[in-house]
């Protein structure tokens, strides 16, 4: 497996989230494993309303973005205290996002705690700890995943809205959330990343590192000028799109 060297900026949110969706739309030539951070902001599933969603007024008085990512899934907060893990894999590997599960219930447990993969989130008894979605188009997948290290829960709590009294299909299914720092691992972001490198190592052999592919960069480009450069398609899921971008993915769950 291929481990994506590449110079994240953490505080470019949206470019960020435009490499996950570039990773899937480019299709890897072999599968990928990216590991990386971003600054704090709220992030949207693909087909979410935000007023659902987020606390927009808690959103605003704090300075914190809120941006919208291509697959599916549930609305996540993220911050420096959580960690992102990606995996990419050419093709329609409809079983990447239960490899992701597989590999961060293992970390967890290489942690000392007694995680399961459950349904769109890896547990620590009632407790979540790592939240996934994915993205399968016709050349590539990607399965993604965020996992709470030192970020208390109720911080993440503090940005987002509780369930609404209208159930809707696209909504968050909200779980009680929980820091590996909150149930007695006294780990770092670094030392964290760690685990999940020697476990990847583990599962699949050892990890070469690349950089970014030309196509994996162009898509990336082409993806921040017609979608995470626009503010309103962060917040409505609407804009003018080009033609290539509104082509749909096959699935879009998590």
């Amino acid at each position: 497996m291929d481990l994506l060297v590449h110079d994240d900026v953490a505080g470019d949110q949206a470019a960020n989230l435009a490499l996950e969706e570039a990773l899937a739309r480019a299709g890897p030539p072999s599968p990928v494993l990216r590991i990386w951070q971003n600054a704090c902001c709220v992030v949207l599933g693909r087909a979410q309303r935000a007023a659902r969603e987020v606390n927009l007024a808690a959103c605003a008085a704090s300075g914190v973005p809120v941006l919208r990512r291509a697959s599916g899934g549930g609305t996540v907060y993220q911050d420096l205290g959580i960690l992102n893990l990606s995996l990419a894999a050419p093709g329609r590997d409809r079983g990447l996002a239960a490899g992701l599960a597989e590999l961060v219930t293992a970390v967890a447990a290489g942690l000392g705690l007694a995680a399961r993969a459950g349904d769109r989130g890896v547990f620590v008894g009632p407790a979540k700890v790592s939240g996934l979605a994915s993205q399968v188009t016709r050349d590539g997948s990607l399965a993604h995943a965020t996992l709470l290290v030192t970020t208390p829960a109720s911080r993440v709590g503090a940005f987002l809205s509780p369930a609404p009294d209208d159930p809707h299909p696209a909504d968050s299914r909200r779980s009680p959330v929980a820091a590996l720092r909150e149930l007695g691992c006294e780990v770092s972001v670094a030392a964290t990343r760690a685990a999940v490198l020697a476990e990847a190592a583990r599962r699949y052999g050892p990890l070469a590192q690349r950089p970014l592919t030309q196509a994996e960069r162009s898509w990336q480009e082409r993806l921040l000028a017609e979608r995470y450069r626009i503010g309103s398609w962060h917040m409505s899921g609407r804009t003018k799109e080009a033609q290539w971008t509104t082509r749909p993915a096959l699935t879009c769950t998590g």
